[in-house]
């Protein structure tokens, strides 16, 4: 099978099918430079699936975006797709349906791409988390409390939501806020005249960011879409208390017996994203307030919700389970 990089997913979902014994092939053209700094971040066993030769086999697995779908020359074509609001464009569509199979990570937008138009058979397989590297960590009590967030902060992730609830509710206590991100056009924000909000702009390894969330008490992910949406996974694993938008990619995740749930504010049009057509959620910024004062004021709480959440991760998103299920459809093409 061919398979196509599509960011950490698709490097984790070819680790764990060599594993389980699929004789994977990747496509060069995403493959990470050695001497990179996405090469320099990868394990010795993941550096070792790129040494592999190409070649095109029967069955090809791509997972992206439409863009690179002519990519996928196998015999048998599958797709490993999402999207990033409620409803996809008609040449999206158009793609889908030259594929022999759609996999999608949801329920939504396994109904998003049905109802948008997709003919094609549509299986939900969830993605995984890496639980290898977000392991539970019992935090202690600490005399700041501390707010964060990471992911390409951006108008659809909320970024700007987040500072204004901060800001706004919380003048006296002993809080903080840290903003992770990778987008430059952030810089901007760096230097706040509130001390207690510290942004960094720059990529991190591994270890650092599992760092980053070991320093939190608390995940603030009030995205208007997303088409899965890792950094509240990869927090909830390792036991953090959440506060998750209640829409799209994140509905599977944000149930109230593990993360404190924001509802949608109403919906608005979708007008950054290429190809999608459809809503995303609004903020509504006091509820985002009431649920950060609440968990800083209900800490004992929010920790023991934050346990059952690592729990729920780490038994509904096990990369070996969710690729286990990838292989029971590849079977029914391999004949």
């Amino acid at each position: 099978m061919v398979a196509i990089s599509y960011g950490i997913a698709n490097l984790q979902w070819c680790k764990h099918l060599i594993r389980q014994g699929v004789d994977v092939s990747l496509h060069p053209k995403f493959n990470p430079l050695p001497g990179s700094r996405e090469w320099e971040v990868l394990t010795e066993e993941e550096k070792e699936m790129f040494d592999k030769p190409f070649k095109v086999r029967r069955i090809g697995l791509i997972e992206t975006t439409p863009f690179s779908f002519d990519l996928n020359q196998s015999k048998i074509k599958i797709v490993n797709t999402m999207a990033e609001s409620g409803r996809i464009a008609g040449s999206w569509v158009t793609d889908l349906n030259k594929m022999d199979h759609v996999i999608v990570p949801n329920s939504f937008y396994a109904n998003v791409f049905s109802d948008s138009g997709v003919t094609r058979p549509i299986t939900v397989i969830p993605h995984g988390v890496d639980t290898e590297r977000y392991k539970f960590y019992k935090r202690p009590k600490r005399k700041t409390f501390t707010f964060g967030s990471c992911g390409f902060l951006n108008e659809r992730k909320g970024v700007f939501d987040i500072l204004r609830a901060f800001i706004s509710e919380f003048e006296e206590e002993d809080v903080r806020l840290r903003l992770h991100s990778t987008d430059p056009n952030l810089g901007y924000y760096k230097n706040f005249s509130d001390k207690r909000i510290e942004i960094t702009i720059e990529h991190w390894d591994f270890p650092t960011l599992v760092k980053f969330y070991r320093s939190l008490d608390c995940f603030v992910f009030p995205s208007r879409a997303e088409g899965i949406g890792y950094p509240p996974r990869e927090a909830m694993a390792t036991g953090l208390p959440a506060i998750v938008m209640n829409y799209s990619g994140l509905e599977d995740i944000a149930k109230p017996q593990y993360v404190y749930p924001l509802q949608p504010d109403g919906f608005e049009k979708c007008n950054s994203v290429a190809q999608q057509t459809g809503n995303w959620a609004k903020i509504d910024v006091k509820e985002l307030m009431y649920w950060m004062r609440y968990v800083y004021e209900h800490q004992k709480e929010a920790k023991a919700k934050g346990e059952k959440a690592s729990k729920f991760i780490k038994t509904n998103y096990r990369w070996e389970d969710c690729t286990k299920k990838l292989i029971s459809l590849l079977r029914r093409y391999d004949s």
